[in-house]
């Protein structure tokens, strides 16, 4: 790699002129190619549409036969259950049919008025007890029964889904981004010489070939769909320019948080596979969780303004992030779950301890993401919009008491606004991320040919003018747009997923990455006070990137397309 650098070097001194001009030509190309990488991958994931697998059929007694589409289905008189039979008699949810892998039926009365009869026995309410096709259920006097898909049926579905668009085939686009990766290369050896280190170039070098071998690998075994991959490794691309231009050697160890977070996203596919798996491990994940905010608040560093971080010899790491991955893991839920009270107690009461932690620690960017989650994921949960109302107005008053008693996140509201009245102090930030930005224009100086990089925290929480001044704003508005096009996937995914585990993970976690997102960039640029999070993906920190990837596993696990989730085993 050194030898790669002295000679670009040599180039450039021998050839001032030139090295100029192809650093022009390179920020056209690179808007070109990233244009090319993302509009392909936005466009093919939300051009998809699955079709829905029937499992079986729910018969009705003079009432019809309803195809079942879902792993878990309510049946009921409510005209949301997955299931209606519209009969006084039927309770609104009346019980709960759960597909099991060995393809036999779970089903679980959920206290209705007139209970459930299967084959002559009543079923205790709330009890599952397992069924077997042409099983007779008697559901408050209506006898009802499970019947399969025809085999004629089932060929049906498969030609069906043959018919549905293919995701896009990911070597034109890795090609796109390895020549993207490789002028990145250049330009920074280019525009910094000797101030790029080799550590910073070989990390570039090290991601393009993870990418390889993943999508290699993962496309040998029959596996298709990697749009969400390609974006997370054309963002973490961009995060490792930002950490080169920004901070000498730091680039290293942002490659070593991806390549962790890249492991933990695969791992927590495969662990996914399984729900009860998944239901045993909440209480842990839930204990660390605490265990780790404790740890945060008695022995965290103060760094601007807020106890978020802890430091582990020369490691800083920041708990938050990781619970982050808990809190929707345990906010998720299986459809027969979202009926047990004690789980809905449980998890409020476990996000007051976040939300009451991160106040604590003067985190107030990480708790407005965390608090925002709950309410998307307790709407998911309970689809009571009243109780969402009285959340927000109890979680304003917490908030002006915060405001209250906290006063350093107090004053980034008091100059919210007004920072231009202030630009050599308390404004200093933004105003300087606004002109210097601004000053990118669409294409961008360049990577490392900014000025930001001397403002403090332009590589975290200013990291959007960071991009708008080096790689240019239509760059940078494309990065904003991969992000709205996982949460536009994750809400498509509701109408036809599997699990509501899955649907409500993936739109919880759409949830943490957008928010995350927009309070990022309404900070920097002054619609919103700035409050210290992090741009998902591109900026530099290595416990956020890592949590970042982690977080694909549960758009991976609502991808509903043949196999595209890794959470589901390969199909024939």
């Amino acid at each position: 790699m050194q030898e790669l650098i002295s000679g670009i070097l040599n180039f450039s001194e021998l050839y001032p002129d030139l090295s100029k001009e192809l650093t022009t030509v390179f920020r056209w190309i690179f808007v070109l190619l990233a244009v090319y990488i993302l509009v392909r991958c936005i466009m093919s994931l939300l051009s998809t549409r699955p079709t829905p697998e029937v499992w079986g059929y729910f018969l009705v007694e003079d009432g019809g036969n309803f195809p079942i589409t879902h792993w878990e289905n309510v049946i009921g008189r409510s005209k949301s259950a997955d299931i209606n039979i519209p009969l006084k008699t039927v309770s609104n949810n009346q019980v709960i049919l759960t597909r099991r892998e060995d393809e036999r039926w779970l089903i679980k009365d959920l206290g209705s008025k007139n209970g459930t009869v299967v084959n002559g026995m009543p079923l205790t309410p709330n009890k599952r007890y397992v069924i077997d096709i042409g099983d007779e259920i008697v559901i408050s006097g209506v006898h009802c029964t499970i019947a399969p898909a025809s085999l004629e049926e089932a060929a049906n579905n498969r030609a069906m889904r043959k018919h549905d668009r293919e995701p896009v085939a990911p070597w034109q686009i890795l090609l796109a981004i390895t020549l993207f990766q490789a002028m990145t290369i250049v330009q920074l050896i280019l525009s910094m010489g000797d101030g790029v280190s080799a550590a910073s170039l070989l990390s570039i070098a090290v991601l393009c070939g993870v990418m390889w071998v993943y999508i290699g690998v993962f496309k040998a075994m029959g596996r298709k769909g990697f749009e969400m991959e390609m974006i997370a490794f054309f963002m973490t691309t961009i995060n490792l320019a930002v950490a080169a231009s920004s901070q000498y050697g730091s680039a290293f160890r942002q490659l070593i948080a991806a390549l962790i977070g890249i492991a933990l996203m695969i791992f927590m596919c495969v662990y996914m596979r399984d729900l009860k798996r998944m239901r045993k491990v909440r209480p842990i994940l839930a204990g660390l969780s605490v265990g780790l905010l404790l740890f945060n608040l008695l022995f965290g560093t103060m760094k601007y303004g807020a106890v978020n971080w802890v430091r582990i010899g020369s490691m800083t790491i920041q708990p938050s992030e990781v619970v982050k991955l808990a809190f929707i893991v345990i906010g998720a839920g299986t459809l027969e779950e979202l009926y047990e009270k004690r789980n809905t107690i449980l998890y409020a009461a476990f996000s007051l301890f976040c939300l009451g932690c991160l106040a604590l620690m003067g985190d107030f960017g990480t708790a407005l993401i965390f608090f925002a989650t709950y309410l998307v994921v307790s709407f998911l949960r309970s689809g009571d919009l009243s109780r969402m109302i009285l959340t927000v107005v109890g979680a304003a008053a917490m908030g002006l008491m915060v405001l209250r008693f906290k006063p350093y996140i107090a004053s980034r509201f008091a100059i919210w606004g007004h920072v231009w009245d202030d630009p050599a102090d308390k404004g200093f930030q933004q105003t300087r991320t606004l002109a210097i930005g601004a000053g990118g224009g669409q294409l961008g100086h360049g990577a490392g040919h900014g000025a930001l990089e001397y403002v403090g925290a332009s590589d975290t929480d200013l990291v959007f003018g960071f991009v708008m001044e080096e790689w240019g704003l239509i760059i940078a508005v494309l990065l904003v747009l991969c992000l709205i096009t996982l949460t536009v996937f994750a809400v498509i995914s509701i109408m036809a997923g599997r699990s509501t585990f899955y649907t409500i993970a993936a739109c919880g976690a759409s949830t943490m990455l957008l928010v995350q997102t927009i309070l990022n960039i309404f900070g920097a640029v002054d619609l919103f006070p700035l409050t210290g999070v992090t741009f998902p993906f591109v900026s530099t920190g290595g416990t956020s990137l890592m949590t970042s990837w982690a977080m694909l596993s549960f758009f991976k696990a609502a991808d509903m397309r043949r196999n595209a989730s890794l959470v589901l085993r390969k199909e024939v």
